[in-house]
């Protein structure tokens, strides 16, 4: 495809993502399996301009006084990036019609430079996150890998990147991590088929190694998913003990046992309900939240959560804390993990379950998290800064049972 024919197909996705229904890696795919004859390499370029896009929305938005369209957007960022919209939108075969007198009139008054990264944040959460954080979300995330210690080391690993020419560095934080260098299809690759590594953000390798799990002890992950923290937690136990996966919505764990035979997770064990439980050394609660500290890899969430779905998350969460609660062997922990920056749903919510629960007292996460960060702070709960950390948004607490 010409760059124009791929410029059409950007703003036509882009039309049907800005009315922010559903994510939009669902809806590029959806819109890239319609369209087959677009070939791999098209699709790549085409949606590389689509999220660049989304994560300028806001700024672009900010813009306009009537609702941003695809075409707009598309000229004002190719404008801004000093790109000439004028010989893309050629009315060509395949490409976009010609820029109109008015739409280069607006093109010619436009300020010097974008407005500020704020502007990449909806209105009602602007007073509850760092604007430096938000600023930090517009750029891409990396792509991070957690080695499996049951079955190698990262220097093992890093030398076969290496010898198949994949560059790749060790991740400042985590002891697990490796950060590669360029856009690999790392899934298809023999360490990844043999089960040596994981695709993990270092954020979340980090909050797996605050929860100290042990080998040998009974753990519960409370609000497993698709098992990523299942199975760093696995790799810390040794696969001695038991480790027991469960989730709300079962389904989610579909992929949970290929992946944790292919890591060699033999101490993992499904759960199809919350019936019969027992009680636990450790209950890890990994929330549902609004996950204001993904927007890196997801920069079209922010625009599909509201105030009405964030009050009805935290009650979501108050009610999952205390259920877990009831499960917590004496001596035990509770821990607390979102993907969330937003107070309300982190260092809030903790506050509400230790008044609710005098039966728990918070443990001090500090030095765990300043050993592995190297990073002073002074409060008992962590929470992972994008701007600090280059890492996805989290939040960690964890409760211990008296």
């Amino acid at each position: 495809m010409k760059d124009e024919a791929r410029l059409q197909a950007a703003i036509e996705l882009t039309d049907i993502l800005f009315s922010f229904e559903q994510p939009a890696d669902n809806t590029i795919n959806a819109y890239f399996r319609t369209h087959r004859y677009i070939g791999s390499r098209d699709r790549r370029a085409i949606a590389d301009q689509v999220w660049q896009v989304l994560r300028h929305y806001g700024r672009l938005s900010a813009l306009f006084s009537e609702k941003l369209t695809g075409r707009t957007a598309a000229a004002v960022l190719l404008h801004y990036q000093n790109r000439p919209a004028l010989s893309l939108f050629n009315g060509g075969q395949y490409a976009p019609e010609p820029l109109s007198e008015q739409e280069k009139e607006v093109l010619n008054n436009l300020p010097d430079a974008l407005p500020a990264a704020v502007s990449e944040c909806p209105d009602w959460l602007k007073n509850r996150l760092e604007s430096a954080d938000v600023e930090a979300m517009t750029f891409p995330a990396s792509t991070d890998l957690r080695v499996n210690t049951l079955k190698t080391d990262r220097e093992t690993v890093l030398k076969r990147l290496e010898q198949d020419g994949i560059k790749a560095q060790k991740t400042p934080f985590s002891p697990w991590g490796i950060r590669l260098s360029e856009r690999v299809n790392i899934t298809a690759h023999p360490l990844f088929q043999e089960g040596l590594i994981e695709v993990q953000d270092e954020g979340s390798q980090l909050v797996s190694l605050l929860t100290q799990a042990q080998a040998g002890q009974t753990v519960i992950d409370w609000c497993a998913g698709a098992g990523g923290k299942t199975l760093a937690l696995s790799a810390m136990m040794q696969a001695k003990g038991t480790l027991y996966a469960a989730d709300a919505f079962p389904k989610r764990l579909r992929d949970l046992p290929e992946r944790a035979c292919r890591a060699g997770a033999a101490n993992v064990i499904l759960l199809n309900d919350y019936k019969n439980l027992k009680t636990y050394d450790l209950v890890l609660i990994d929330a549902p939240c609004t996950g204001t500290g993904t927007w890196r890899r997801s920069p079209d969430a922010k625009w599909r959560i509201t105030p009405a779905e964030s009050a009805l998350i935290i009650k979501t969460q108050a009610g999952i804390l205390d259920k877990a609660a009831l499960h917590v062997k004496k001596g035990g922990r509770l821990f607390y993990i979102t993907c969330s920056l937003d107070q309300a749903e982190n260092e809030d919510q903790a506050d509400a379950f230790l008044k609710r629960h005098t039966d728990f007292e918070i443990e001090n996460l500090g030095p765990a998290f300043n050993r592995l960060t190297h990073q002073n702070i002074t409060s008992k709960t962590v929470r992972l800064s994008p701007a600090k950390l280059h890492t996805d948004g989290f939040f960690a607490a964890s409760f211990l049972k008296k």
